[in-house]
């Protein structure tokens, strides 16, 4: 029988783009730096205007492609028993709790304690109880209950994202339990849950959006239905390996293309309507998530070739530190300004947003490009030292106690199976 443990390559790829094209979201938020293809180059073909900035700029909805893996890769264990009685048991809830405790809260707290030691003080906050209460809620991760810490908090705000996972983790034992034995209507309960609180919620009259609530848990529900649902489809899909035709990879790659472009198309979209891109965001957040599956499924299927291009030994080690690159890539952007480094000069009067805001100065492209390189090594460097220093050696430390193996021996997984079969026949 097939290994059903082992890792998705592809995975790692879709994680490694997602987490790079957020960390260039960020990056053209505080330095307004514009395309730098050489368009030119397309102009005797008959392009006068080429540009990726679209890209970056529309980077905030890849926060939703890694909660879609977050719920894919959960669900997975058991998404696997449900096409393999074979196929290892999921960790059972305490073992379950003690790897996501062991996974996300060592680097999370080591960057909160960074922050209370250097740059947060009381004296940025009205009083004294919105330091303590900034503090509280991020140390328990739930900041994004209250506007205070989640929207004006004097931490670093791409921390919502972690509150938003560990709630999820918390729900997800009892809802794994529920979709394993009803997957579709569990998966249609928690989308038609998550439109609900968006539109009372999150959706305003004025065709705006409410800031505070586009990015809380139930929102992002039908995203990690979506994640679920797609572990489900994926077995499915793997099992019937020896039944598929010579003809699938090229089906799979033409519909791994299309749902490419497709997911283009929506982040121009979302870009044509920039002064109502949150509204965007939730209004078509479900839609995205969904191409976002098919793509992965599709991917999982293509030709090798177009699969390399996601599973290879760069995307690899990009995942590998992705948990530690979204936490510190915001601070390294921030501080870097702010102890100006590279140098700029000093705002000039009305100035807004500086040193992004200058134009056309002699200086300003040089800064752009000095502070573009600058951040990308430094948070890879930063993220890869976090990741083998402090993440794996305290994860390997915190879990030392747990048990090797929760999954069921030979003999049990045997009778397991027979008593599966046994009622099949019936």
């Amino acid at each position: 029988m097939k290994n059903t443990t082992e890792r998705i390559a592809i995975l790692d790829g879709v994680r490694a783009y997602a987490i790079l094209i957020i960390m260039g979201f960020h990056l053209w938020q505080q330095s307004w730096l514009q395309n730098l293809f050489p368009y030119d180059l397309l102009q005797p073909f008959g392009i006068q205007d080429f540009s990726l900035t679209w890209l970056p700029r529309t980077g905030y909805m890849f926060v939703d492609v890694l909660l879609l893996l977050s719920g894919f890769c959960l669900f997975l264990p058991y998404a696997r028993q449900m096409t393999d009685p074979l196929a290892p048991a999921p960790d059972r809830p305490g073992l379950y709790f003690k790897k996501r405790a062991a996974r996300i809260l060592p680097c999370y707290y080591l960057c909160l304690l960074v922050y209370l030691i250097f740059f947060v003080r009381p004296a940025q906050y009205a009083n004294l109880s919105g330091y303590w209460q900034d503090i509280f809620s991020h140390f328990t991760l739930t900041h994004t209950f209250w506007p205070e810490s989640y929207l004006w908090t004097k931490f670093p705000t791409t921390l919502w994202t972690i509150a938003i996972e560990a709630q999820f983790y918390l729900l997800f034992p009892l809802l794994a339990r529920l979709f394993r034995r009803f997957p579709l209507p569990c998966w249609a309960g928690l989308s038609l849950l998550a439109e609900l609180y968006i539109m009372l919620f999150a959706q305003q009259p004025d065709g705006g959006a409410d800031a505070f609530h586009i990015n809380q848990l139930p929102a992002f529900l039908g995203v990690y239905a979506n994640g679920m649902l797609a572990a489900v489809l994926w077995c499915h899909l793997h099992a019937q390996n020896h039944r598929m035709q010579k003809r699938a990879p090229l089906a799979a790659t033409l519909l791994c293309a299309i749902s490419f472009i497709t997911i283009i198309c929506m982040l121009r979209d979302g870009l044509d309507r920039a002064s109502v891109a949150q509204r965007w965001q939730v209004d078509f957040r479900f839609l995205f998530s969904a191409v976002a599956c098919v793509f992965i499924l599709s991917l999982g299927r293509a030709y090798r070739a177009v699969q390399w291009l996601f599973a290879n030994r760069a995307t690899a080690f990009t995942a590998l530190i992705s948990y530690n690159l979204y936490i510190w890539h915001q601070p390294i952007l921030l501080q870097s300004k702010a102890w100006r480094f590279p140098a700029y000069p000093d705002a000039p009067d009305g100035a807004f947003a500086w040193p992004q805001s200058a134009n056309g100065e002699p200086w300003h492209f040089a800064w752009q490009v000095q502070y573009t390189v600058f951040f990308w090594i430094a948070a890879f460097l930063l993220a890869a030292l976090a990741t083998y220093f402090v993440e794996k050696p305290l994860a390997r430390f915190l879990l030392q106690a747990a048990p090797k193996s929760t999954g069921s021996s030979g003999k049990k997984r045997l009778q397991t199976y027979l008593t599966v079969l046994h009622r099949s026949k019936k």
